[in-house]
C-alpha cells in the first residue's frame, strides 16, 4: 500500500469512527462501549485507539464536529438577508440536529471541558446570536427588549419539546415558533 493510499484509508477510518460514535451515542448514550463503536465503524478496536487513544479524544472529535456544525447554522442565520427567516431556520435546524442526535446539546455542554475549541465556539455563538438579535430588532421584527438571553430560553424550551416527543418535535417546534412569534414580534 502506498503512503498516499494509507493516508486516505486512515482519513476514511477516522470519519467512519466518528460517524459510528454518533450512531452508538444515539443508541447507547455517551457510555457506548468502544467495541460497539468499532464494530459499527467496521474497524478493529486497535484502529479506533490508534485514531482516538481515549474515550475523551473520541467524544471531543465527535462533539467538536457537532459544535462546529451548530456554529455554521448560526453563521447561515446571520448571513440570511431576512433575519426572521434566518432565525426560524436556525431554530428548526437545531431541533432537527437534536432529533437526529438525542441528547447532543447536553453532551456538548457536559463535555465542554474536554472539547479544545468549545470556548472559541461558544464565543462565536454568542457573537452570532448578538448579531442576529440586533438584526431582528433593527429590522423592527421583534420587540426592543428581545435579547440573547431570550433566544437561550427559546432553545431550552425547544430542547424540552424534542426530549418530550421526538417523533413530533419538528411539527411541534413549528407550532411553538408560530406561538412565539406572537409574543416576540413587534406589533405593527
Amino acid at each position: 500500500m502506498s503512503p498516499r493510499t494509507a493516508r486516505k484509508d486512515a482519513a476514511q477510518n477516522r470519519v467512519r469512527i466518528i460517524d459510528a460514535a454518533r450512531v452508538a451515542f444515539r443508541e447507547y448514550g455517551p457510555a457506548a462501549p468502544v467495541t460497539t463503536i468499532a464494530r459499527i465503524a467496521g474497524v478493529g478496536t486497535a484502529t479506533l485507539y490508534r485514531h482516538f487513544p481515549s474515550r475523551d479524544d473520541l467524544l471531543t472529535a465527535m462533539l467538536g464536529d457537532q459544535a462546529r456544525h451548530r456554529i455554521a447554522v448560526l453563521d447561515d442565520a446571520v448571513a440570511d438577508a431576512d433575519p426572521w427567516r434566518g432565525f426560524v431556520t436556525a431554530l428548526e435546524t437545531v431541533v432537527q440536529l437534536e432529533i437526529e442526535n438525542p441528547g447532543l446539546s447536553d453532551a456538548i455542554r457536559a463535555q465542554s471541558h474536554t472539547i479544545p475549541v468549545y470556548e472559541e465556539l461558544q464565543l462565536k455563538a454568542v457573537r452570532n446570536l448578538t448579531t442576529l438579535v440586533a438584526r431582528l430588532r433593527n429590522a423592527g421584527i421583534v420587540r426592543p427588549e428581545f435579547e440573547v438571553a431570550d433566544v437561550l430560553l427559546i432553545l431550552a424550551a425547544l430542547n424540552g419539546i424534542t426530549s418530550a416527543d421526538p417523533r413530533h418535535a419538528l411539527s411541534r417546534t413549528r407550532t411553538f415558533i408560530d406561538h412565539l412569534a406572537h409574543g416576540i414580534k413587534r406589533s405593527t
